[in-house]
């Protein structure tokens, strides 16, 4: 096997290892997206809420149905904090941590959207080297 021959195929092979890890990135960044989305939407639904008198709220029970009901008045709310750990809090300490989360999530997004742009980059950068060394070979 010639040098060249070696060379493209040390090429190609990174080449792959960098399309897998932009696969693995992009899987990431969906799954960022979709709680994001979730996330804004409950938050959403936070500031409905009406402290002082009963909200109809639709409760999800699974398959795509709902329940009617009525949220009682309450300035103190149940709070996922991790790891299936939930604190009681009120209801303006809620909307700042959600908030707080919200900035989190968009902050992780944007440095993965800079991630992918940087391996897109180093992706067109060994694609072209990957094609000198096969025009090299015929040529």
């Amino acid at each position: 096997m010639s040098e060249e021959e070696k060379q493209l195929q040390a090429h190609l092979y990174e080449f792959r290892m960098l399309e897998g890890r932009l696969k693995e990135i992009s899987a990431q960044s969906e799954m960022l997206v979709r709680a994001l989305i979730e996330t804004k939407g409950g938050l959403t639904t936070l500031k409905g809420l009406n402290t002082s008198s009963s909200t109809e709220v639709l409760i999800p029970i699974g398959g795509g149905l709902f329940v009617d009901a009525k949220a009682p008045p309450s300035d103190k709310l149940l709070v996922t904090i991790g790891a299936d750990v939930v604190v009681e809090k009120q209801k303006e300490d809620a909307l700042k941590d959600v908030e707080e989360r919200i900035k989190e999530m968009e902050n992780a997004i944007s440095g993965i959207e800079a991630n992918r742009a940087d391996l897109n980059k180093k992706m067109l950068t060994k694609r072209e080297s990957i094609n000198e060394l096969i025009a090299k070979q015929k040529g």
